[in-house]
């Protein structure tokens, strides 16, 4: 009976959800039941149905104020003008480095800037560098404690005034219902030979591993669910979003894999320990957590 449910399953998301990467149409459930999560043959996990954009926006806006996820609650008051110089923020300096010297500098564009402090460093880097969010009390406070100026609204609806240098997407477009767009908007605002930074969770490591594990035993669903947040709707591996990155316009120059920094992260004692064993485990195996694309516009 199992299998015909889950037949029937694969059936109807055919008709329906054609794979953001690939284009197939022969999605089945992730963890063998309808929990809202599919995963294509190439690899890529997607959330089906996606909410609309007034619910993403809405959840974004809550995820600032700290009402999303208990774990996230403090993580971006961390990061305001008395920040410290941890891994996140040697992360941040680390990419605009490395954008500078794809480019030489100019106009940077960051789109979902957090607290704005990639913004400030890239300032600092001597880039010109503009934010876009959807989150108005975000970009209120982010100018507020840095001096960064932030365009609040939808990127794909955004307009500049000449080609810009390099754009940066960390941990955005996971967040959003159709990064394709979202990259060929960035191809469409970039110069030629301007530089693209995009950054996701990887699907493809330990910590997802687990999570898929789990997600099949009785009464341990919700331990999963602390990887498959309410607002990621897309997981990537390193080969699809270079796939996408390269399809919508780019030539892909470097593909990392990271770790995520645990501190910035409210678990529990057990909790900690056990995730830092799993990263740990990734990172001897090549399977870390996060996932970095460098590109340059063709």
């Amino acid at each position: 009976m199992g299998g015909v449910e889950t037949a029937e399953a694969r059936t109807c998301a055919s008709d329906v959800a054609e794979c953001l990467v690939c284009g197939a149409r022969e999605s089945r459930p992730l963890h063998g039941k309808t929990d809202g999560l599919w995963v294509c043959r190439c690899g890529l996990v997607f959330v089906h149905p996606l909410p609309t954009a007034a619910e993403i926006s809405a959840r974004e806006d809550d995820a600032f104020h700290g009402g999303l996820i208990d774990e996230t609650a403090e993580m971006f008051t961390a990061y305001y003008r008395n920040y410290p110089e941890d891994p996140v923020v040697q992360g941040f300096r680390a990419t605009v480095q490395r954008l500078h010297q794809l480019v030489g500098g100019g106009t940077l564009v960051d789109v979902g800037i957090g607290t704005g402090l990639l913004l400030h460093l890239a300032e600092k880097a001597g880039f010109r560098a503009i934010g876009c969010e959807i989150a108005a009390d975000a970009a209120a406070r982010a100018h507020e404690e840095f001096g960064v100026e932030v365009r609040v609204g939808d990127f794909l609806e955004e307009r500049f005034d000449e080609p810009v240098d390099a754009i940066t997407m960390a941990d955005v477009v996971e967040h959003t219902r159709n990064p394709r767009r979202f990259l060929e908007q960035a191809a469409s605002v970039l110069r030629p030979g301007g530089a693209l930074f995009v950054a996701v969770p990887n699907h493809r490591s330990t910590l997802y591993w687990a999570a898929d594990v789990l997600a099949r035993l009785p009464g341990l669903k919700g331990q999963a669910q602390r990887l498959y947040v309410p607002n990621h709707y897309w997981y990537f591996t390193p080969k699809t979003l270079a796939r996408l990155v390269a399809e919508c316009g780019f030539e892909v120059r470097e593909v990392r894999r990271e770790s995520p920094y645990l501190g910035r992260y409210a678990f529990s004692l057990p909790v900690k320990l056990g995730l830092a064993t799993l990263i740990t485990l990734g990172r001897w195996a090549g399977l870390e957590a996060r996932v970095e694309v460098y590109a340059v516009r063709r």
